[in-house]
């Protein structure tokens, strides 16, 4: 018995070494520095192409118009649009968009409500550009970032660009984000990404399939893209800044994954018959495995209960977990009365973690849906 629980301890520590720290090494080693992909030299103005920047919205009464001022604010020089496509709002969305409609503005209302990705399969067929720029009404890009994501297109064989987000005020998301960037930063030295920024990336046109609306483009678009020969890159300098509220978040990660899982379910066997085992790699270890971490620490915590007098380091790995507790007690405290930020890491963590266990299970039992509620309600 005893046997058997070391190797259940052990099996659960490594997969969680291995998802945090080792995966990345095994990037490096497999993705020599010479053949990364980042942001190459400005396009010539004179060949700019037209761009569409899409937006799917639903009662963003609050931000719709911020998102529309910063979007006119773009200091990108070729031809652009803004599209935003209503998913039946009830509040003054629609009317918001109304006041600004002109050739650059348009506002596509959908008749009843679908979800985002009926949104965007509405909006990219009813867009003009060769670039489309996909975007959430919460966000703010820079004046460049239009610009920034664009320039990546000059090499030929990009099919799709991530940028860079900064949250406003939220010194533990950004601490995840930085995290998160240099995963990506290694992922794309071999033209690929587990994943793109829904608020901030844009896809060549000729790459965009219509597809089940459940299939959530941020996930979908870099698999498809891969799959289709053309690599991903990232645009650092093109910076896109949203807010962060943990009150909405677990929710939001609940459906993120639920719709994430669903798209590498229904896209695992395409990759496989295409052999694009980097691919699978990148997408087991960053996504599934790490959706799975819950499990994992629930496997090791079982074992250590059993296990915490059998060694030296199963007691030290009991004394951990009862820190990590605490901290995590603190941070719910903290999180509660909202007050010291930097105390909430270790139960943001344990939290987010627990909504990738409930959305995987969502996805699984076939419960997955597209539609969304905005942040702020």
């Amino acid at each position: 018995m005893e046997l058997l629980l070391r190797l259940v301890f052990f099996s659960g520590a490594f997969l969680l070494l291995y998802t945090y720290f080792l995966y990345p090494l095994v990037l490096i080693v497999l993705s020599p520095a010479n053949d990364k992909k980042e942001l190459i030299a400005a396009q010539d103005s004179a060949e700019l192409p037209f761009v569409s920047v899409i937006v799917a919205a639903y009662n963003e009464e609050q931000v719709i118009r911020d998102r529309i001022v910063n979007f006119l604010a773009s200091s990108y020089a070729g031809e652009s649009e803004l599209l935003i496509v209503s998913d039946a709002s009830t509040d003054s969305t629609d009317e918001i968009v109304k006041s600004y409609a002109n050739d650059r503005v348009r506002l596509l209302a959908m008749d009843k409500r679908q979800g985002k990705g009926a949104a965007i399969n509405r909006a990219v067929p009813a867009s003009r550009g060769e670039i489309l720029v996909f975007t959430d009404a919460s966000s703010a890009f820079a004046a460049e970032t239009v610009e920034e994501l664009v320039n990546a297109f000059a090499d030929p064989a990009v099919g799709l660009v991530n940028g860079r987000i900064h949250y406003r005020d939220a010194n533990v998301a950004n601490l995840y984000h930085r995290y998160e960037r240099l995963l990506k930063n290694i992922e794309v030295r071999k033209g690929i990404v587990a994943s793109a920024h829904g608020a901030v990336y844009a896809l060549r046109r000729s790459i965009w399939e219509d597809h089940d609306p459940r299939l959530v483009n941020d996930f979908y678009d870099p698999i498809v893209t891969i799959l289709k020969g053309y690599t991903v890159a990232i645009a650092p300098k093109a910076l896109c800044v949203e807010s962060f509220s943990m009150d909405t978040q677990f929710r939001r990660q609940v459906r993120m994954v639920a719709l994430a899982a669903l798209v590498f379910f229904k896209l695992l066997p395409r990759i496989v018959r295409a052999r694009c085992w980097r691919l699978l790699l990148v997408l087991t270890s960053h996504k599934l495995l790490r959706w799975l971490t819950a499990i994992w620490l629930l496997v090791v915590v079982a074992a250590t209960m059993f296990l915490a007098s059998a060694g030296s380091v199963f007691y030290v790995a009991a004394g951990l977990e009862v820190v990590a507790g605490l901290l995590a007690t603190a941070g719910f405290i903290s999180d509660t009365l909202g007050i010291g930020e930097r105390t909430t890491v270790v139960y943001n963590f344990l939290v987010l973690n627990c909504a990738a266990i409930v959305g995987l299970w969502i996805c699984l039992r076939g419960k997955a849906t597209a539609t969304w509620q905005p942040n702020a309600s």
